[in-house]
């Protein structure tokens, strides 16, 4: 019986071992992920310069077409979204600076592959066209926080008035090519999903099930919001490599750094 006892103790005493090796190696891995797409920076840091840095005022023509303030509801047209071109968006300093602020200037622009911007002297700031949401001011923002519960603040805050919502997307960072395009999702996807939402919230249900899909309020804005916010917008947490608190599959995620700042942070 003794032996058992002890045989059992082992077995035990591995087992939590190998759990605690296990949660150390999560641990790390999280550590690694959440700092990869930012090249070690300070995520707070980074993004606030980021943000100071890359306003919209601050891009020199010519501008990309998507890159503007979405002025008509996307989701009222049937026909939407567009196809959407296999390209990357990417970005480049100029030499000249804005009078007022002293800021350097910056270009976005449409490539076909990474190896041609790059030939270009241009760094890839995201995969797919450039939309209202691929201001550097923009990165910035999904860079320094998770996203999910502040702009779903904002999508409560909407319910009361247009204002409150466009002032809390502005509080949080945001540019206001890139507001409107949030604002226009927020709307449909509270059209379209505020009951299964409601629900998710009553049933308290995480992002993910434990299968790793989508909970029923994440899952219908995908299918009834995503398509055309990932079109007009351009930027996403997922086409820029940035961690997020839904877990998605690696293959709709585009891993890569934004190593492009200038001077100090």
């Amino acid at each position: 019986s003794s032996g058992i006892n002890a045989e059992y103790g082992g077995i035990l005493s591995n087992i939590s071992a190998f759990c605690g090796a296990m949660l150390v190696l999560i641990f790390l891995q999280y550590i690694v992920l959440s700092s990869c797409d930012t090249c070690g920076q300070d995520r707070l840091v980074l993004g606030d310069w980021l943000i100071s840095h890359g306003q919209p005022r601050l891009l020199e023509a010519p501008i990309p077409p998507l890159v503007s303030t979405v002025t008509t509801d996307p989701y009222t047209d049937l026909s939407n979204p567009p196809p959407s071109l296999d390209v990357f968006c990417a970005m480049q300093w100029s030499n000249d600076t804005k009078t007022s602020s002293g800021l350097r200037k910056y270009r976005l622009k449409n490539f076909a592959t990474e190896t041609e911007a790059a030939a270009a002297n241009y760094s890839i700031t995201h995969k797919g066209h450039c939309g209202s949401c691929s201001s550097l001011q923009d990165l910035g923002v999904y860079i320094r926080q998770n996203l999910t519960d502040a702009t779903r603040k904002c999508a409560i805050e909407g319910i009361l008035s247009k204002n409150l919502q466009k002032q809390c997307l502005k509080k949080i960072g945001f540019s206001n090519p890139c507001i409107s395009i949030w604002s226009y999702n927020i709307k449909n996807t509270r059209s379209e999903c505020l009951w299964t939402c409601l629900w998710s919230k009553i049933r308290n249900e995480p992002f993910n099930k434990p299968d790793g899909i989508l909970n029923h309020c994440l899952q219908c804005d995908e299918d009834k919001s995503g398509p055309n916010f990932k079109y007009f917008s351009g930027r996403t947490r997922r086409n820029r490599g940035i961690p997020s608190a839904i877990h998605r599959p690696d293959s709709q995620v585009y891993f890569m750094e934004h190593c492009y700042w200038y001077g100090d942070l």
